[in-house]
C-alpha cells in the first residue's frame, strides 16, 4: 500500500501585489481536484492511523488508496474555501501552524505581501470540527541552516506551544521549507514527534522513514489532468 500527502498551502485568487503565486490554488480548481480525488477512490486519513497500521495497532483497516491532504502555514484561507469544500465532501485535514505567529501574518516571507494566519479562537473551532493541527515550528526558519540548540528549540517549542492551545500531543511536525537532513530529523525525533514531512514529490511506502515522509505540492498549473498522471506514475513505481 502507498500513501499519497499532498501539500498545499493558499487556496484562493491571487490577490494584488503577490510576489510568490507558487503557493496558490484557486478554489474552483481546488474543488475539482477534491471531486476527482474521490472519484479516483482515494480516501482521507489521519497521519496516527498510518503510524498506526504500520505498527500493527490499527483497530480498523486503511482504505485502498489513503490521502493525507495538508496545509503548511494557516492561512484564513483555508478556514474560508479549503476546509468547506473538504468537509462538504467528507473529506479531513491536517495543517501546520507556525506557532510564533498564530493570529498573524505570514512574517516569515519578507518580500511577499502580507496574509492574515488563524488565530487561537478559530484554530479551536476548526479543531472541534475535526481539523487536525500539527507542527510548522515557531517562526519557520530552515532548520538545516541555524544551529542545531536552535534547531531543537524550533521543535521543541512549537510542540508545547500548539499542546497548550489544543489541549492534546502534538504528533506530526513539517519542516519548513521542506529544509532537512539526517541530523535534524533525528532532533524531530528527540523532540517527540512521530513523524515528520517534507517536499519531494513523492508517494510514501510502509518502509518509508518516517522523519521523512514524502508529499506532492500542488501548485497553481496542476490540472485534474496533471494530477491524475502524477499520481499514476507514482503508484507504477515499485522502489520508493
Amino acid at each position: 500500500m502507498k500513501l499519497t500527502i499532498l501539500m498545499y498551502h493558499k487556496i484562493d485568487e491571487l490577490p494584488n501585489g503577490v510576489r510568490h503565486p507558487g503557493n496558490y490554488v484557486r478554489p474552483a480548481e481546488f474543488e475539482r481536484q477534491m471531486d476527482a480525488l474521490l472519484a479516483w477512490g482515494y480516501r482521507t486519513i489521519r497521519f496516527e492511523q498510518w503510524i498506526d497500521d504500520r505498527d500493527s495497532r490499527s483497530a480498523t483497516a486503511l482504505p485502498e488508496k489513503p490521502l493525507i491532504v495538508t496545509f503548511d502555514d494557516g492561512y484564513t484561507c483555508f478556514d474560508a474555501h479549503a476546509w468547506p469544500a473538504l468537509r462538504a465532501r467528507g473529506m479531513n485535514a491536517t495543517v501546520f501552524l507556525v506557532s510564533g505567529q498564530i493570529g498573524g501574518t505570514n512574517a516569515w516571507e519578507s518580500d511577499e505581501i502580507a496574509l492574515p494566519l488563524l488565530d487561537a479562537t478559530r484554530i479551536l473551532a476548526l479543531q472541534s470540527e475535526g481539523v487536525h493541527f500539527a507542527s510548522h515550528s515557531v517562526t519557520h526558519r530552515a532548520l538545516v541552516h541555524i544551529p542545531a540548540e536552535e534547531a531543537r528549540e524550533e521543535l521543541a517549542r512549537s510542540r508545547t506551544q500548539l499542546r497548550e492551545l489544543l489541549g492534546r500531543d502534538v504528533d506530526v511536525f513539517a519542516y519548513p521549507f521542506s529544509n532537512q537532513n539526517g541530523d535534524v530529523r533525528e532532533l524531530a525525533r528527540e523532540a517527540g514527534y512521530r513523524c515528520a514531512v517534507r517536499g519531494k514529490g513523492r508517494m510514501n511506502s510502509p518502509t518509508t522513514d518516517l522523519f521523512g515522509l514524502r508529499r506532492i505540492k500542488v501548485e497553481p498549473t496542476t490540472t485534474v489532468e496533471s494530477l491524475e498522471r502524477t499520481l499514476a506514475r507514482e503508484r507504477r513505481r515499485w522502489f520508493l
